[in-house]
């Protein structure tokens, strides 16, 4: 693990870090939890090409064969769709949305895959929970319209 919250570092002494790291641990995956975090924690002269810092960082530890799972808070506009608050989205092999919408008077937690590159994936948007037996992957909502605008509706028309 290494802790960035302290630190004023470049995209490349991190990945320094993280090689030397990967090739000791033997790692086949690397979490960064998240890219806002990542870019603050850099010291401000490399934040101004965050963007294709990122691309560098990227394409060096696919290289290693490593598996990267990228975190990313966005604002939630929901009048605006993103899925990278960095322009970044090209670089995902997979992307999976996750929000919390109000249904019926409570918050509910949604889920739908975005994206996966090459495959034919599900493109259903779904409810989830956490429980402390792991993730409960839901229904999907086809019953509604609106879902990632925030203003869910029932569908008037039958399926």
């Amino acid at each position: 693990m290494i802790n960035t919250r302290s630190l004023d570092l470049s995209i490349d002494e991190t990945l320094h870090d993280l090689i030397e790291m990967i090739t000791r641990m033997q790692a086949k995956r690397v979490v960064i939890d998240s890219l806002s975090g990542f870019e603050l924690a850099l010291a401000p002269e490399f934040s101004e090409d965050f963007r294709g810092s990122l691309y560098r960082m990227i394409a060096e530890l696919t290289d290693l064969g490593v598996t990267i799972l990228m975190t990313s808070e966005l604002e939630d506009r929901y009048t605006d769709l993103r899925f990278s608050p960095f322009g970044s989205a090209f670089l995902a092999d997979a992307i999976i949305v996750q929000r919390y919408v109000e249904i019926a008077g409570q918050f509910k937690r949604i889920f739908s895959v975005v994206k996966v590159r090459g495959s034919e994936h599900s493109k259903d948007i779904r409810l989830f929970d956490i429980t402390d037996k792991g993730i409960s992957i839901g229904e999907t909502l086809s019953a509604y319209t609106g879902i990632m605008s925030g203003r869910p509706t029932i569908n008037s028309w039958p399926e």
